[in-house]
């Protein structure tokens, strides 16, 4: 980043009457300072005492997400505090009387009236800055000039006048105050312009602390200022950042790769093999047969509770201390057989399977490294890499000065810089030495979601980003909503952004999606999709259809760890230990549902559940629930039951539904029920929302009950919920004319080709467990019924095994 060097004159001066004095305040001081009178023609300060609008567009992202004002949150009636006259209190940080407080909410536009057209040669402001408490101002601030308050013009933007990672606060409740000022404009030029409306842009994080606003100039157009020209502020886009295009870092749609090493009872979620591998990287039917590429780009990652020598902090997550912590990562994942080994052979057999030359990009995580005392020998000198600015007090003449504690804070800097480079180039190098056929790294990803702005991370992240682009890499990055990370991505340097909706995890809304899909084609970024349940995963692909970004915008994934691969293989898994159950069907359609979304062939889908009552064998209900339901008017689906074992009576309806529409069930007599409804009137339209943050069933509405009588000459003890299912046929119409298809078959349906696969796998499975002549024989006959496919060879190599082993 580039910064000015040293402190405002007159800001050190008020410093320094207030820790030395005491008789005179920071805000006095520099009060005095601010209503100076021009002197010499320098100018004045129009802005004092004129009226100020501040306005929050992205206000909305913590309503939706339920988050409420901060307690010392400025009203956006006291913004005539900026041009009071009055310099924020230094010396107390918690005295915001002379502060104006912002809290989250992303973007601010503060517009200061001048009252008429003036000559305007230098716009500043200040912003505190306190650590350990929060307190950090933003990365730059956008500065734009009016005549009609309607047309802007871009002049420029200034980053503080000291860097991020150096703060100079000398006790525990002083603050230091960070300046940003602008005097010439884009070109180089002195800034010598008119206007009456003044514009500042900028983002807040979580905590921001402003004060005075000055704009020095003279009143009325002199000196022959103009207005400037229409210039582009690097700030406002209204598109989202283009699938596959450069940049885009050539992202279509990248699977973020969780790996690392684990504990023992958490192994399975990293253990990649060929494949698991392949689960992702290829698209494969029931039967295992190769029908497509799924992901051919992919973001590898640590897993958050990875094992480090350093170990983990308070909130379970690993640490990233040493260089020894890096290598853990790095050595997991760069193994021959697993890991990325396993990924190159998978692909490898993709491409000779679909006769393709498909190389799979990998985007490799930058771990945010802590600082510390000693990061490790990255010269092979026996040096330690000290990355705190302590450790260089006995390289300045006075450690406790301004002077002192800013080149100690350089120096810690550059050795924070040169451990990522090391990180950087030792990832290059093990890929050199791998020799993978058919992976190419060609980006590198920040692995912080949030900018910590005290420990350096901005300048850190811009300095990265200019390394990786002189060594002709991408970089990305996928920060969370809430902080102003969508606002900063592309200041900061990184090729591409996408957001995280944190729908599925959250507190929120469905309203999030539309917002924060302007939000980012407002910033020209993408969106993330997130996995927790595939009720919630239906809102992200849906709302990608309706906004445009399935096929506008490139797609990130998070997809957890092993998810994808339990779809793939639902009906017939890979642990051996592990048979398909009543969420097989479920997990199969969050594997097919994305792929379709990937090839951009979605199309909208709603959820069911099933709450199944079998207290009275006298009146079984099944009570179909519509959770997340989007102002649902009319539908229809099938229910499956087991009529040997129950017979159909009625169906009833919830008192929110009753005398509002139509409803129609029919028997066919043969297992099935057709269900068929109509509201009558749109006002009363099925509709939910998330209530509570990760359980999407929370106050989902009831659709109908339907009533089952047990057979007579049944056990209690056989009737089970499996007995029901509805297929993925049903359909149901939004108000607004949109059709929703069911997500998947609500569990496996009888007769279906996953009911003849789950039974000739089970089949399989109890002759391994039996070894009895029979149940091989009926094994094989079921297996036999199965298409010529991967899973039949492998279910009769099995069989195979097992004669073999019989007969010795």
């Amino acid at each position: 980043m580039v910064w000015k060097k040293g402190l405002n004159l007159f800001l050190l001066l008020c410093m320094t009457v207030s820790f030395l004095s005491g008789n005179v305040s920071a805000q006095q001081e520099m009060s005095a300072v601010t209503n100076a009178a021009d002197e010499g023609g320098k100018g004045v300060n129009l802005a004092y005492g004129k009226q100020v609008a501040i306005s929050q567009p992205d206000a909305v992202f913590d309503q939706i997400q339920g988050i409420g004002l901060y307690g010392s949150e400025s009203p956006l009636n006291q913004a005539w505090k900026l041009t009071d006259g009055k310099y924020g209190d230094v010396t107390n940080w918690a005295n915001t009387a002379d502060w104006f407080v912002f809290y989250r909410k992303l973007k601010r536009e503060v517009v200061i009236d001048l009252e008429q057209v003036s000559t305007i040669n230098k716009i500043s402001t200040g912003f505190g800055m306190r650590g350990d408490v929060g307190i950090a101002p933003p990365i730059n601030v956008r500065f734009y000039v009016s005549n009609d308050g309607s047309d802007y013009r871009y002049l420029g933007k200034s980053e503080p006048d000291t860097p991020f990672y150096f703060e100079y606060t000398k006790g525990s409740n002083d603050m230091h105050r960070k300046v940003y000022a602008i005097d010439r404009t884009v070109d180089g030029q002195p800034l010598n312009v008119q206007g009456r409306f003044i514009k500042l842009v900028f983002a807040i994080n979580i905590f921001g602390w402003m004060d005075e606003i000055e704009v020095i100039g003279k009143p009325g157009v002199v000196d022959g200022a103009e207005l400037p020209p229409q210039r582009d502020d690097g700030f406002t886009y209204d598109q989202y950042a283009a699938p596959g295009a450069a940049s885009s870092a050539e992202i279509r749609d990248q699977f973020l790769w969780y790996s690392g090493p684990m504990s023992a009872s958490n192994s399975h979620f990293t253990d990649w093999t060929k494949e698991k591998a392949a689960a992702f990287l290829a698209y494969k039917d029931i039967y295992g047969r190769i029908r497509d590429w799924f992901f051919s780009d992919i973001l590898a990652i640590p897993v958050t509770q990875m094992i480090t020598p350093s170990g983990f902090d308070q909130a379970g997550n690993a640490r990233y201390v040493t260089k020894e912590d890096l290598l853990a990562y790095l050595d997991f994942i760069f193994q021959e057989d697993t890991q990325l080994g396993a990924i190159d052979q998978a692909a490898s057999e993709i491409n000779r399977a679909l006769r393709t030359n498909q190389k799979v990009r990998v985007n490799m995580a930058i771990p945010f490294i802590e600082e510390s005392s000693n990061f490790g020998d990255i010269y092979n000198d026996g040096g330690t890499l000290p990355l705190r600015a302590i450790d260089f007090a006995d390289q300045v003449d006075d450690p406790a000065s301004y002077e002192g504690r800013l080149e100690m804070a350089r120096l810690a800097f550059e050795n924070k810089k040169a451990a990522v480079r090391w990180y950087i180039e030792e990832v290059e190098r093990r890929f050199q030495e791998a020799g993978y056929r058919n992976l190419v790294l060609n980006s590198f990803y920040w692995y912080h979601e949030r900018i910590m702005e005290p420990t350096g991370e901005a300048e850190l992240i811009q300095a990265t980003s200019q390394y990786l682009k002189d060594k002709g890499y991408y970089f990305t990055w996928i920060p969370y909503i809430g902080p102003g990370s969508a606002y900063l991505w592309r200041d900061l340097g990184f090729t591409t952004a996408s957001v995280q909706p944190n729908f599925a995890f959250g507190n929120s809304k469905k309203a999030i999606f539309p917002a924060i899909s302007d939000l980012a084609r407002r910033t020209g970024g993408a969106l993330e999709i997130e996995y927790d349940d595939y009720r919630t995963l239906s809102q992200y692909l849906n709302y990608g259809v309706f906004e445009g970004y399935m096929t506008g915008a490139h797609n990130t994934y998070y997809l957890a760890a092993m998810p994808i691969v339990d779809g793939a293989y639902a009906f017939t898994p890979l642990d051996r230990t592990k048979v398909p159950d009543s969420l097989s069907a479920i997990r199969r359609g969050v594997y097919d549902q994305i792929y379709n979304y990937v090839k951009g062939r979605y199309e909208p889908t709603f959820g069911m559940h099933q709450s199944v009552d079998l207290s009275d064998p006298a009146d079984l209900k099944v009570t179909v629930k519509l959770p997340l339901a989007d102002h649902v008017v009319e539908g229809e689906f099938t229910l499956h039951y087991d009529q040997d074992h129950v017979t159909f009576s009625r169906f009833s309806l919830p008192a929110a539904l009753q005398g509002k529409g139509t409803f129609q069930v029919d028997d066919s007599g043969k297992g099935r029920l057709k269900v068929s409804f109509r509201i009558d009137h749109p006002d009363h339209a099925i509709f939910a929302d998330l209530l509570e943050r990760r359980n999407p069933l929370a106050g989902a509405p009831d659709l109908i009950t339907l009533h089952f009588v047990k057979r007579d000459a049944r056990d209690d003890a056989a009737l089970t919920s499996r007995m029901f299912a509805i297929d993925n046929s049903a359909v149901m119409k939004g108000k607004n004319g949109t059709v929703y298809r069911l997500w998947s078959d609500s569990d496996i349906i009888p007769g279906s080709p996953e009911d003849q696969l789950v039974s000739a796998f089970l089949a399989v499975k109890k002759a391994e467990e039996t070894k009895m002549r029979a149940d091989i024989t009926y094994a094989r006959v079921l297996v036999a019924r199965l298409p010529h496919s991967p899973v039949r060879s492998e279910l009769t190599d099995r069989l195979n095994e097992l004669n073999r082993n019989h007969q010795s």
